[in-house]
């Protein structure tokens, strides 16, 4: 049983169990000392203590444990920045250049002119419908009518804007040309602005809006159309879409196919080349307020990119207005036979001093 044992423990079973019990780590002897050990007889019994006590055996020190290595704690993981909501910062910056609410050049004028046309024949009950108006239109309607507006938005990323400014108003997120939401022939009027502009499928969005009108109802809208064969693809370079643009004679063609019996226009380009001069006569304040608000990093070099494209973008669209290239128009059209010209007073806005001030930017 002892050479099974020693032959479990390597041979020297006195010391591993000597390392065991000290709580030391066993090290194992020198070759030659262990078989020094092997050829010494075994002490006596009987020997005197005495004899024993001659030859003290000094232990070994006990060799030193090994440092313990601790693993450094990691560091806490610095929280990851959200990301950056490019349409909330397109936004923001559109705000900046045309005033809060506005998505482009606009004033309270043009506003009016398209609430007082939706309106004038509304004298029945319903709500009205909005396509891709933006908080400063449906809030100057709020001023104007208790109705309620049912707005179909296809910029998806404007709704969230849209719901914080105007109140009182059911929002959809649907295609420009596919606006929902509207019952076939509930709604006395309806109004949108660059619907046909970015259209593709513009008989489509003509129809929709057409079943969606009452017998007696009316659509109003602001439209680019081009006098040229192509869209000049620097005046969009900003657009939320890429533009699908029609001329007159086009959409004319499609409102009298569609069952429209009186269509109207009148040109609002002046209002907004007005809306737009003055935007730029005041975009260097515009810009210094914008680097004094705290914007940095990454959202800072996004909103400053978006506003300059803005900027350079209408730039050219107001080149190709004043040049005929392009043409701004107020449209009304009706389902049932109306007499006379539109009862819309298009007066101008533009003052000296704003228009002097803005064409310095231009030269």
């Amino acid at each position: 049983m002892l050479a099974q044992v020693k032959k479990m423990a390597g041979g020297d079973v006195a010391g591993r169990l000597g390392a065991w019990w000290s709580g030391r780590d066993y090290v194992p002897p020198l070759e030659g000392e262990a078989a020094a050990s092997e050829d010494k007889p075994a002490a006596r019994a009987d020997a005197p203590k005495a004899e024993a006590a001659k030859a003290p055996v000094t232990p070994e020190p006990a060799p030193a444990e090994p440092p313990v290595s601790i693993a450094p704690i990691p560091a806490k993981p610095a929280p990851a920045a959200p990301p950056v909501d490019g349409g909330e910062v397109r936004i923001r910056a559109l705000e900046t250049l045309w005033g809060e609410g506005r998505l482009s050049p606009g004033s309270f004028a043009l506003d009016t002119h398209m609430i007082d046309a939706a309106l004038e024949l509304a004298d029945r009950s319903g709500a009205i419908g909005f396509i891709g108006a933006d908080a400063s239109l449906l809030n100057a309607f709020a001023a104007q009518s208790d109705r309620k507006p049912i707005a179909n938005e296809w910029r998806a990323a404007c709704v969230s804007r849209l719901n914080q400014l105007v109140a009182n108003a059911a929002f959809t997120v649907s295609e420009v040309d596919r606006p929902r939401g509207f019952q076939d022939g509930a709604l006395p009027a309806i109004v949108s602005v660059e619907a046909f502009a970015y259209s593709d499928h513009k008989a489509g969005l003509v129809g929709r809006v057409f079943r969606a009108l009452d017998a007696g109802g009316r659509w109003v809208f602001v439209d680019t159309t081009r006098r040229t064969k192509k869209t000049p693809p620097q005046a969009f370079a900003s657009a939320w879409a890429e533009p699908q643009l029609a001329t007159n004679d086009e959409i004319e063609e499609l409102l009298a196919l569609a069952g429209f019996k009186t269509i109207r226009r009148a040109s609002v380009a002046d209002l907004v080349l007005s809306a737009a001069k003055q935007g730029y006569a005041n975009l260097t304040q515009v810009v210094e307020s914008a680097a004094g608000s705290g914007l940095s990093g990454r959202e800072g070099a996004l909103f400053l990119q978006e506003l300059a494209w803005e900027a350079q973008s209408w730039r050219a669209r107001m080149r190709a207005l004043e040049g005929g290239a392009l043409e701004m128009n107020l449209w009304v059209a009706d389902r049932s036979e109306q007499q006379g010209p539109l009862k819309i007073a298009l007066d101008q806005l533009i003052r000296p001093d704003d228009a002097g001030a803005a064409d310095t930017l231009f030269e």
